[in-house]
């Protein structure tokens, strides 16, 4: 594991250097059409490192902001994080910001990973922010600070307080409370500190208020994952009736069911025929469907499964389809809308369904 202790920088013309990073959304490049953009940077703030820059009060300056396309990223991690991280490096920062990814799953793996390599390499800190259920948040909170956003961008202005006042006790080498006390994920460190009561009453404390059924926190949370039982095999494939079933978002035109395009909490379900002789659209913000737009089979591979069932390598292929939106999803309303989905296709009948996603 890393040491905690950082290498601070030193102030240039008493302001400290401030590096901040930003996918081509908030660096005011461009929506998902610009997601395969390679590295840019820019000179000064850019979007909300203009905000993060006004909480230094005069302390701080962003020097520079690099922006990257979320595809460009994603699709070569490891490449793109060095070649950022060089970029970084030449701009000589005191600190280093990403973000924040929020739910954004490609966005924030990015924050995470360019955010470690920064602070383990250069030794600054280096801070991001994410959603609890970002899949960047588990992968990078022991590497860097995370602090604690919201599901999307209307918590920006609050989680860049939190990042810029952690990121300025680090750089005066103040020291940092607990990850419950301060707003960020723990990071495995486990440190000393003086309390009023000793640990064997405060247990006896907890024991008591969980017998007599009052409200109690464990001070020792043990981590709950739920067990998932993979689905029984499909007994006769011959015989089987497949339902597609995807969360890319197609609707037909106008999404009578109205679909939300992120942080979706509902589902629908549509003829497979006339949704393909008929204009449709993509209720997804999360991806760019301009391939799917041109094609839909490459969503919903309906010529593939039609020769297959012709062939009769399956029983038939289910004349509905049901269509949600996963981008941003909580994990809350997806078990809602996989229950949701799950019911139907047991009401009829369905042998077993294929999840095609983006």
């Amino acid at each position: 594991m890393m040491s905690d202790k950082l290498v601070q920088g030193n102030p240039e013309n008493g302001k400290w250097r401030i590096v901040c990073y930003l996918n081509q959304f908030f660096g005011q490049i461009g929506g998902e059409d610009k997601a395969d953009t390679g590295f840019l940077v820019k000179e000064g703030p850019i979007g909300p490192a203009m905000f993060l820059q006004s909480f230094f009060a005069g302390e701080g300056e962003v020097v520079a902001t690099v922006i990257c396309g979320d595809n460009y990223m994603a699709d070569n991690l490891g490449e793109a994080v060095e070649e950022g991280f060089k970029l970084i490096a030449d701009l000589k920062p005191s600190i280093f910001f990403s973000g924040p990814g929020f739910n954004s799953g490609r966005y924030g793996v990015a924050c995470g990973a360019i955010a470690a390599a920064v602070q383990e390499r250069l030794g600054i800190p280096a801070i991001t922010g994410l959603y609890p259920e970002n899949p960047g948040t588990d992968m990078y909170r022991k590497r860097a600070y995370v602090v604690k956003t919201g599901i999307n961008a209307g918590t920006m202005r609050t989680a860049l307080a939190t990042m810029a006042g952690i990121g300025k006790r680090l750089l005066k080498n103040e020291p940092i409370g607990s990850a419950e006390k301060e707003g960020y994920f723990a990071r495995g460190f486990l440190k000393n500190e003086t309390v009023e009561k000793t640990a064997a009453v405060r247990g006896i404390e907890m024991l008591f208020d969980k017998v007599t059924g009052k409200p109690f926190k464990t001070e020792l949370s043990i981590p709950q994952f739920e067990d998932i039982p993979p689905a029984p095999p499909v007994n006769d494939i011959k015989k089987a009736t497949i339902a597609l079933v995807s969360d890319g978002g197609v609707v037909p035109k106008g999404n009578p069911d109205k679909i939300k395009v992120s942080q979706n909490t509902v589902w629908a379900s549509y003829n497979l025929d006339e949704l393909f002789a008929n204009p449709y659209q993509i209720a997804h913000s999360g991806y760019h469907p301009t391939e799917v737009r041109e094609n839909l089979n490459r969503l919903l591979p309906m010529d593939v499964l039609k020769e297959l069932e012709a062939e009769k390598e399956f029983g038939r292929l289910f004349p509905v389809f049901y269509s949600c939106s996963g981008n941003t999803t909580t994990v809350q309303s997806c078990k809602a809308i996989g229950e949701g989905i799950a019911k139907k296709l047991v009401e009829e009948n369905v042998t077993a369904a294929l999840l095609v996603s983006t």
